[in-house]
């Protein structure tokens, strides 16, 4: 869990796109770790955004059921 790990997620407007209007790309975004990942994904993106998110690790692709459990986990430990 202390590995680097990218997010991948592609913003809601992008799922509903406009006739005429620029085709976004996916954004994504470097952490230090899975659990500043998870916390960046949980605590950051919109309810929306985050059932797009995914991070990947070079182990490893975590996907939002995943994400969720991993920081309802996190959560538990601190409280």
């Amino acid at each position: 869990m202390t590995e680097a790990a990218i997010v991948f997620w592609f913003p809601i407007e992008m799922l509903k796109p406009i006739p005429g209007a620029t085709i976004w790309n996916g954004k994504d975004r470097k952490f230090e770790s899975v659990e500043n990942a998870v916390i960046f994904v949980m605590e950051t993106l919109s309810v929306d955004d985050r059932r797009t998110a995914m991070i990947q690790t070079d182990q490893m692709s975590i996907h939002p059921p995943d994400i969720q459990a991993i920081y309802e986990g996190m959560k538990n430990k601190k409280g």
